[in-house]
């Protein structure tokens, strides 16, 4: 019962992945929320756990991450803790071994055949990968330990907020004081489940177009350098600490980028990161009298300068004290200035936002009654939603899943054709990025990293965010760059001749500008019927924001992310740029399930995705409710931890203080160093290869987030030149009119 090699007919198929079988090894977060991505896909999830049930389905979130899938206890199956690999002292030693099946159980009735009869399966670690391969010959395996398989950690479990700590997440916020601040979301964990549903997705993919059967593997600090994509070093920041405290403390670092607070004491974030935003804003306060000040030199960026930012902060804070917050939002929403309010959790669900978007979605479950659990994040168009179904119960479907076996519904998968380590999922697919900014963008670097070759169209003048300088560059890694003018005939051909050769294409514009471009849906499609096209209005599918301008921390106000990191005190805005990455690895993962689906059937499908549905992608256990449920952490100014076993601490060394995590398990006390440059900085991130040195760029030499899935050997290179490739991109396509594999557009 494998829609493997594409057996079933494409009318069976509702879901892009009907028919995957996928068994789960995997406890707490990250890895039963990627096969949980899979589930809400079509795919047959069975979550395997010990006796005693995954240690995670104590918590709330375990009613988001386990929802859709089965659950077995298989008789016989031994759990063990990973051994200590000789030698190791220091903080790792603290850490208890992952949590684990041994491997001699892996061949136990009922176990041994849901693995030879699986798709992919999710495994706790590099041995765990290696044991089952010789039970699973023919499936996926993506491996999900907590730290990688190298380094100091290697083999250790660990806790969401340790992994923060080492990976530089808890030093970079920022914050008022020097110091590391402790968030209150495990966006590491998440982002490692995103990421592991995109590698899952990947081979998926491989395995149906070339036979392969690869194993990747997707940590914990996969998943926070996932969320800080865009951090860098250059070497004038060689060994130097990043800085813990922020002029503004934790209201932004940009005087026009930031959180103010109006009158009534109510808060909004105001994101001008561009130069027209910066001029209407100033226009819409009454100060267009600053407008060609020589102390705000090159705004909205340069005021981030001591100079100009000490000078034109406390004028923006004292005009926007003037009135209450409604009439700002007013005015400022009249001259097309990005803003929006800092609401709570429940204030954001009770929203049209919300319900335009169909986000509060209930399951009923049998001991919890009613519970509130984050749908799917995204939209594919042809393919039916996965009716949600409750977390299941410890070992609920143990007589079901036997049956099942007994049956020979769990036929033993092929082996692959060939063997190829490292071997790119996307390798001859092509993708044209007509995206700005920071997520459209993002999605494309993805395919990038999975071997994609992607062209990046830019505008006159170059994508807004250049900028941004080395933070573009880790945005757009591994692209090509022609720049064309869509609004001239012949800049706007090249376009359809890249797009008559494109496998994906992703644009992120504002309502009204594809169409006004030729680019619309309907034209893309008529260039190329087969492509997978990726959407992604920021406010989803509420009509009445579609020209509202969307950027991440507005989001983060609107969503409650910014208030629960405060807590009783103001909100803080979170540096981790929450949705402009998370919303890139959703998008990634629908764009992998409908090429899977496309080598069934032939057909293109629109992803959709929005950083408003990422807001509770990004929250998933922050979100789940249900009467009795225990309240979600909440932070507070320049948050430190939730008492005294769990928090930063400075503890005295050697060297003299140094700020570590201090947490109390069950299995142990733990005081982990906090990472004070950066996750391009950390020891866990450089040692499992997810840093890339860039010896040349426009901004210079640095070193950045590089490859983030382990077992897929693609160098990561540079961001573009603007229009760098346009003699390269012209040869090809005046060859491809010659002997095309793929028509030339139809007038």
């Amino acid at each position: 019962m494998s829609s493997s090699d594409g057996a079933r007919s494409s009318h069976s198929l509702a879901r892009c992945l009907d028919g995957a079988r996928v068994v789960e090894l995997t406890t707490g977060i990250a890895g039963p929320y990627a096969a949980r991505f899979l589930a809400d896909q079509g795919a047959d999830v069975v979550k395997v756990e010990p006796p005693g049930g995954d240690p995670y389905r104590s918590d709330p979130g375990f009613q988001a991450v386990s929802r859709n899938k089965r659950s077995v206890v298989p008789d016989g199956v031994e759990w063990e803790r990973a051994p200590l690999p000789a030698g190791v002292d220091g903080p790792a030693a603290s850490l208890p071994g992952i949590l684990r099946p041994a491997a001699a159980s892996l061949t136990t009735p009922m176990l041994g055949e849901l693995l030879d009869g699986a798709d992919a399966v999710f495994v706790p670690d590099a041995d765990s990968a290696a044991a089952v391969r010789r039970l699973a010959r023919g499936a996926v395996i993506v491996s999900c330990p907590t730290w990688g398989d190298v380094g100091p950690y290697a083999t250790r479990a660990g806790t969401p907020s340790q992994v923060a700590a080492v990976s530089g997440i808890g030093w970079n916020q920022i914050s008022y004081s020097e110091g590391p601040v402790e968030l209150v979301v495990p966006l590491a964990s998440y982002g490692a489940g995103m990421l592991g549903a995109m590698a899952a997705a990947a081979g998926l993919y491989a395995r149906r177009a070339r036979r392969a059967a690869p194993t990747y593997t997707v940590s914990e600090v996969s998943g926070s350098g996932a969320m800080q994509i865009g951090d860098f070093e250059m070497p004038e920041m060689a060994g130097l600490d990043r800085d813990g405290s922020c002029p503004l403390g934790s209201t932004g670092r940009l005087p026009v980028y930031r959180l103010f607070r109006a009158a009534d004491d109510r808060w909004m974030f105001v994101a001008c990161g561009t130069l027209p935003f910066y001029v209407a804003m100033l226009r819409a306060i009454g100060r267009g009298d600053l407008l060609g000040d020589e102390r705000f030199p090159n705004p909205p960026w340069g005021l981030l300068d001591l100079e100009p930012l000490a000078e034109i902060t406390p004028i923006l804070e004292e005009t926007f004290a003037t009135r209450p917050l409604d009439e700002w939002l007013e005015i400022l929403g009249a001259h097309d200035v990005p803003c929006q309010p800092t609401q709570t959790r429940e204030e954001f669900m009770a929203s049209p936002l919300a319900a335009a978007n169909g986000l509060a979605t209930t399951v009923s479950h049998p001991d919890l009654g009613e519970v509130r659990t984050p749908p799917q994040p995204m939209w594919i168009d042809g393919c039916d939603a996965v009716e949600l179904q409750p977390a299941p119960r410890l070992g609920e479907h143990n007589g079901e899943v036997a049956a099942e076996i007994e049956t020979g519904a769990w036929s033993t998968q092929p082996g692959p054709d060939r063997a190829a380590p490292g071997a790119a999922p996307l390798a001859g697919l092509k993708a044209v990025d007509l995206s700005s900014f920071i997520a459209g963008p993002v999605i494309t670097r993805h395919l990038a990293m999975l071997g994609a070759e992607v062209t990046k169209i830019e505008q006159p003048g170059g994508d807004p965010f250049r900028v941004l300088g080395p933070y573009f560059n880790g945005w757009n890694q591994s692209k090509r760059s022609v720049c064309l003018n869509l609004k001239e005939t012949a800049d706007h051909a090249v376009m359809a001749q890249l797009v008559a050769g494109a496998d994906v294409i992703v644009e992120n514009f504002r309502p009204g500008v594809a169409e006004r471009l030729g680019c619309s849906d309907a034209e893309l499609r008529r260039i190329r019927p087969d492509a997978v096209l990726v959407k992604s209005p920021g406010y989803g599918r509420d009509k009445s924001m579609a020209e509202v301008p969307a950027f991440d921390p507005l989001l983060q106000a609107l969503g409650g992310i910014m208030s629960a990191q405060g807590g009783d005190d103001e909100p803080v805005f979170l540096t981790v740029p929450v949705h402009d990455a998370a919303t890139p690895m959703i998008a990634t993962f629908g764009v992998l399930c409908s090429l899977y689906r496309r080598l069934a059937d032939g057909e293109g499908r629109t992803v959709r995705t929005s950083l408003t549905q990422t807001v509770m992608a990004a929250q998933a256990a922050e979100f789940v409710s249900y009467d009795g449920r225990p309240p979600a952490e909440m932070g507070g100014l320049d948050y430190r931890g939730s008492g005294p076993d769990r928090t930063y601490l400075e503890a005295s060394t050697p060297d003299g203080p140094e700020w570590v995590w201090h947490q109390k398990t069950p299995e142990g006390t733990s005081n982990l160093p906090a990472e004070r440059r950066g996750f391009v900085g950390s020891e866990v991130a450089t040692s499992n290869g997810h840093v890339v040195d860039l010896g040349e760029t426009e901004w210079g030499p640095m070193t950045q987030v590089g490859s983030l899935i382990g077992g897929i050997d693609v160098p990561m290179r540079r961001a573009p030149y603007l229009d760098e490739h346009r003699k390269e991109i012209q040869a090809e396509l005046g060859a491809r009119q010659t002997g095309s594999t793929h028509p030339a557009p139809v007038d």
